[in-house]
């Protein structure tokens, strides 16, 4: 073969290669634009919002635990974020990618060393190219679009750098630098997560078995002792959370089964997540720990000859550390909690170190431009381009409810249901959102957040704005919220092809009395008016005491505007007259306001059981649906007519319980959770007239997922 074709051919190596490269670099940033949202997200709401607003007040807060972690560095850019970017979360966002792409620049450097060349060959190059795709991989997307997660990429980063710059300083002219510049490495490492402490102690382990002087493993050993006691002092370990001895006593297979997930999650993802994603994951997970200790076995017999060698092998035994601990910590949450996205960053690190162990065989092998090692490379590059299109793949309805959550949180609606979409404590969520949306901090600081509260009640001059199509579609009562109702529907303006982002909703004086968000995908609206009303569906909160009139929807940005009629309640509920408790004692009164009894019920009735506390109560038949379970499901039917009232009651969670009205055009109503008997009145002018059919049905097996109805007592 003569000069000009090696040079072509490998060329066409390079550029294809490199292709690779840019595909699973790019689609990541096509998928962190497509996932962006500024609203705070789980930890954040506490992590990064709230710990901004306690830093008025606690000096300390910096090196507050989170969790088992102390975030201290994670906190810096959260701090900059908030203080110059206004918590947009976008700079964490792009910081995270910042991050993964400094992992696949010092595995580079790592490379060039294992190659020992003085300049990059073309089969390192190619290599190069090949752990950079690598390192992008999409599975570790909770890494790359949560803003929250910088900490995670540090806490692999870091002491994977301070092992190679440990490494560095065994010889050369710069040999104290690169020593001090790993100590600064193994320092901060301790300031990502917990499990970064162990980054100094196995620095110190590695200088003893690399043979440095004393005076190195000395400073190295009295860092370590420094830094375990700065990070246990005051330390308190999280309630929720097993400990590894406590893996280890109660289920040691279940700890190592969780390790071995750990370990070979990559591979799970890229084979399709069955029976062969679960084989080539465990078989993947044993090939790693199996070559790490061959490498091991032979790098200690020459160690000071298998110095970088040995700083990979302890960046990888740091990886099954944390494997380990993370397993001890959270595999009281179960096995699939290993599958989790964000933890398959430390193992992609580790099977990039591996391959580096193997580099010497591996560019050797490129360089003769070997057919088995680049089909070996093609065989696992190919799942990885087609897994990484998933990138590509926009969650729009993901986004929008966060949006909603967020809306629900400014206007300080306690829509549980909801507000669990971005935290799972909807309680702490609201206070932290009302103190942020006083300060214009995050979300609240920016259109339409920000001074939203502050309109309700303002009156909006009237305006000539062009007419959108849309309707209001549902309604729904909030639980444990008489003052807002969350309502749905969509707005599309058909002239300009477009649809408002806000909408405020304007009583008969045009006051405001509620807002909506746009953005919900209706793939409906797509089909029958125009492809781009795919996202015209809205969803918002409304003053309670607006059912039943007419609204005028504004919409904002582009302008346009909406005659709606807010549909009045079919049935209400009102909490039943007696003290409310777990077993409500009923007045004899209050037992005369449900005016049917047992004679109504209909047969086929499913309701046999009673509610969850086996409600007793004088003068009324108890029928529910809770039997032995909460997993108990089924329906009774009554016969009644308008006007009829009877008591009813539900488990903690909705959603699943339905009122059906039969010979009305009436579609099915989800019934509000009601945790104390209520009674319920049939009294609409749009119910039918004479006697009807109404079925309650409980289509939850779900805990708290139950329901119950109280009617007199049959005279006969």
């Amino acid at each position: 073969m003569n000069k000009t074709s090696t040079v072509l051919k490998e060329k066409n190596l390079i550029l294809a290669f490199a292709g690779f490269a840019l595909w699973m670099v790019g689609l990541t940033v096509v998928g962190a634009v497509r996932t962006y949202s500024p609203v705070p997200f789980w930890d954040m709401w506490d992590g990064t919002l709230g710990f901004f607003m306690r830093l008025d007040g606690e000096n300390n807060e910096w090196w507050m635990q989170h969790n088992e972690h102390r975030i201290l560095l994670a906190r810096l850019l959260f701090w900059a974020d908030f203080k110059f970017f206004d918590g947009a979360n976008w700079f964490l966002t792009a910081f995270n990618y910042f991050l993964i792409g400094g992992s696949a620049w010092v595995f580079y450097r790592i490379l060039r060393a294992a190659a020992a060349t003085e300049k990059p060959a073309t089969e390192e190059v190619l290599l190069g190219l090949f752990l950079t795709a690598w390192l992008f991989l999409w599975t570790q997307k909770e890494n790359m679009t949560w803003g929250f997660q910088s900490q995670f990429i540090l806490a692999q980063l870091l002491p994977l750098c301070g092992l190679y710059w440990l490494y560095k300083s065994l010889a050369g002219i710069h040999a104290k630098r690169h020593f001090l510049t790993a100590c600064v490495f193994g320092l901060a490492s301790a300031g990502t997560m917990a499990n970064g402490v162990l980054a100094l102690p196995l620095m110190t382990c590695y200088a003893l078995v690399a043979r440095q002087n004393r005076l190195r493993t000395g400073i190295l050993l009295s860092l370590s002792a420094a830094m375990l006691f700065l990070y246990f002092h005051d330390y308190r370990s999280p309630a929720a959370h097993s400990t590894l001895s406590q893996a280890l006593r109660e289920n040691p297979f279940g700890l190592l089964q969780f390790v071995l997930r750990y370990l070979g999650g990559p591979f799970y993802f890229l084979f399709g997540k069955e029976e062969l994603g679960k084989l080539m994951m465990n078989g993947a997970a044993l090939f790693l720990i199996g070559s790490s200790v061959g490498f091991t076995v032979k790098a200690l017999r020459r160690p000071q000859e298998n110095t970088l060698t040995l700083a990979l092998l302890f960046f990888i035994l740091y990886i099954g550390g944390s494997a380990l601990g993370t397993a001890g910590g959270r595999l009281v949450f179960g096995l699939d909690h290993a599958f989790a996205s964000r933890y398959t960053t430390p193992p992609l690190m580790a099977w990039a170190a591996l391959l580096v162990l193997y580099s010497p065989s591996v560019l050797a092998a490129l360089k003769t431009k070997s057919a088995t090692v680049l089909l070996a490379l093609a065989m696992l590059a190919l799942p990885m381009a087609i897994f990484q299109t998933e990138a590509m793949q926009p969650d729009y309805a993901k986004v929008f409810q966060r949006k909603i959550a967020a809306l629900a949180l400014d206007l300080q609606a306690r829509d549980e249901k909801q507000i669990k979409t971005v935290y799972p404590d909807p309680r702490r969520a609201l206070v932290i959102a009302k103190e942020a949306s006083v300060r214009n901090l995050s979300i609240f600081g920016d259109y339409p957040s920000r001074d939203m509260r502050e309109q309700w009640g303002l009156t909006v001059p009237q305006q000539t704005l062009p007419a959108c199509q849309g309707h209001l579609d549902a309604v729904e009562e909030i639980d444990g919220e008489g003052r807002l109702i969350h309502v749905y529907g969509w707005m599309f303006n058909v002239a300009g092809k477009n649809y408002p982002d806000v909408i405020r909703f304007l009583g008969s004086q045009g006051k405001v009395v509620g807002y909506g968000l746009t953005g919900q995908p209706r793939p409906d609206l797509a089909k029958a008016i125009d492809k781009k009303a795919f996202r015209a569906g809205f969803q918002g909160y409304l003053l309670a005491n607006q059912r039943g009139k007419m609204l005028t929807l504004l919409g904002e940005n582009p302008a346009c505007q909406l005659q709606v009629k807010v549909p009045a309640p079919i049935i209400s509920l009102t909490s039943a007259a007696g003290k409310i408790t777990a077993s409500l004692f009923f007045t004899e009164q209050s037992v005369k306001n449900a005016t049917l009894d047992g004679s109504t019920v209909l047969p086929g009735n499913q309701w046999i059981g009673s509610d969850y506390y086996r409600s007793m109560i004088d003068g009324l038949q108890v029928y529910g649906s809770h039997i032995d379970s909460d997993a108990n499901i089924g329906s009774i039917s009554l016969r009644v007519k308008r006007g009829d009232r009877l008591f009813y009651r539900s488990g903690p969670k909705g959603g699943q319980q339905v009122l059906e009205i039969s010979g009305s055009a009436i579609p099915p109503i989800k019934l509000p959770v009601a945790k104390a008997w209520a009674l319920l009145d049939l009294n609409n002018a749009l119910l039918p007239e004479g006697t009807f059919t109404v079925k309650f049905s409980d289509n939850g097996a779900g805990w708290g997922e139950w329901s119950a109805i109280a009617v007199r007592q049959s005279s006969h």
